[in-house]
């Protein structure tokens, strides 16, 4: 009787262990297939993601496309990066010359590419980062002081003034860095985003390589006042 019931026992266990592992190879199966149609057929192999380019000089981009797949293949992206012609036939190579007046940052772009059925596909989007090769001699705030209301947000606009006079907007470029002295009251984002936590008083320190500019902050209560900045 005892045996009889072992018997019974080993023979369920290894049935739902058959099912489970049927289950698993199921999801498995289906995850991978999954992925594989995620995946962009379209792919810019060059630049790297995350690249640093100088200002003023050249951006190379190439796609890699499989054949016969698309009518025309284009590049999309922020600031000059914004559209090219579609090219029909590889190689899918793309340059923009780089303003050396470009606002430092990073910017985002993607291929484009047109399918004989009028369907556009999008590669996986990259950054490259554009940044000036010297330093300031000077850092600036377009804002002298900044006044908003708690749960408001406000944007900073920070320039730098170059050695050959140029004056440049770094609010976003990666070499600026932002800190507040009380986040509890007025809070600030890694590119420059003010918003107002509690009332009270801060200072938002922004540091460009060796240059700083301080900028002070007055959060009134809800309903007390517009926002304001000061030039």
């Amino acid at each position: 009787m005892v045996f009889e019931q072992e018997r019974h026992l080993v023979h369920s266990f290894d049935r739902g262990s058959r099912a489970g592992l049927i289950v698993s190879a199921i999801s498995v199966l289906w995850l991978a297939t999954a992925t594989l149609r995620a995946e962009s057929p379209l792919q810019i192999v060059a630049p790297e993601n995350g690249l640093v380019l100088s200002a003023g000089g050249a951006l190379t981009v190439t796609v890699k496309a499989p054949p016969n797949v698309f009518r025309s293949v284009s590049i999309v992206g922020d600031g000059p990066f914004a559209l090219s012609t579609g090219l029909t036939a590889p190689p899918y190579e793309y340059s923009y010359p780089i303003p050396a007046d470009l606002a430092p940052g990073r910017y985002r772009l993607k291929a484009a590419g047109a399918t004989a059925s009028g369907e556009t596909v999008y590669s996986d989007p990259i950054e490259v980062d554009i940044e000036r090769g010297d330093k300031p001699k000077k850092l600036e705030s377009e804002w002298q002081s900044v006044t908003l209301a708690e749960q408001e947000d406000t944007p900073l606009q920070v320039w730098g003034v170059f050695p050959d006079g140029s004056k440049i907007d770094v609010t976003r470029s990666v070499r600026a860095a932002y800190t507040s002295d009380r986040p509890t009251v007025a809070a600030v984002t890694k590119e420059g985003a003010i918003s107002g936590v509690a009332a009270g008083k801060a200072r938002i320190t922004v540091k460009y390589d060796d240059k700083i500019v301080v900028v002070p902050v007055v959060v009134t209560p809800n309903g007390a006042g517009a926002k304001q900045a000061r030039r």
